[in-house]
């Protein structure tokens, strides 16, 4: 009897099947695991299912939510993987290749989500310290800065800040990339990949000269702006009472001082 073999064609397109199933069942995961984490942060409330039943019930919804996401591929994080696994199975260089194995430190959620060997601070681990890691972008962050006008120095402070020079991470918010882009935020800025490197740079320093702009060259509102909200500084007309928006015009202020005087972070 005469067996008809495989072609190779068949047999790439089956790993490709393979490959694409994982990425997307991944993302599910992650969804999963981020929903979890956000109702967890919310804490007691009386709008928060609170009897078992509804508990269950909202577990199950958040799974069907979960298993949406993971087929749309909403987040791209599917796709991220996806060209990743594919890279390394081909062997072939990639702009976009990620750090280490395809599956681990592509971004941050909170500290439950990071393995143990990781920072505390919740900077995905990556080699080098965090002048290195915010240095390794330094080509782009200098065309940024001349393009738009702002200093390097607070470009790097602010990626230092944001992302710890981590590209893949992304925030409980839903925040992505080394300065930290929420999706409507970058779709405004004209940024399609927040995961990009040079796209999330460019986006992140159009932004800043919008802020630094509007606040005519004051960088602690911009700074405030950036992390709180440009309406937050409108409301309280100056920085907001808000202890994490104070405590991060402080840092990103020491970390810009730190890059200007080339000392080691």
């Amino acid at each position: 009897m005469d067996i008809t073999p495989v072609t190779s064609s068949s047999e790439s397109d089956l790993r490709k099947a393979k490959i694409k199933k994982v990425a997307h069942d991944y993302e599910a995961l992650f969804t999963s695991m981020m929903l979890k984490s956000m109702r967890k942060a919310i804490g007691d409330n009386p709008l928060m299912p609170q009897s078992f039943g509804e508990k269950i019930y909202t577990e199950m919804l958040d799974d069907e939510y979960s298993k949406m996401i993971g087929k749309q591929g909403s987040f791209g994080l599917a796709a991220l993987i996806e060209k990743e696994l594919e890279r390394q199975e081909t062997g072939s260089s990639s702009e976009m290749s990620l750090p280490g194995s395809a599956l681990e430190n592509i971004w941050m959620l909170d500290n439950s989500f990071i393995p143990a060997q990781n920072s505390s601070s919740g900077s995905a681990a990556q080699s080098g310290t965090l002048s290195e890691r915010v240095n390794k972008w330094e080509s782009v962050i200098n065309d940024a800065s001349k393009l738009y006008d702002v200093d390097k120095n607070l470009i790097s402070a602010v990626i230092a800040q944001e992302s710890g020079g981590n590209p893949y991470a992304v925030s409980r918010a839903g925040a992505k990339g080394l300065m930290q882009l929420m999706d409507s935020t970058a779709k405004d800025l004209g940024v399609a990949n927040s995961f990009s490197p040079r796209l999330n740079i460019m986006g992140g320093t159009k932004y800043l000269r919008s802020l630094l702009d509007k606040h005519n060259g004051d960088e602690q509102l911009a700074l405030a702006s950036y992390n709180a909200g440009p309406g937050a500084v409108d409301k309280y007309n100056g920085i907001p009472p808000y202890t994490e928006t104070i405590n991060y015009v402080k840092s990103v202020t020491s970390l810009k001082s730190h890059f200007t005087n080339n000392q080691e972070l």
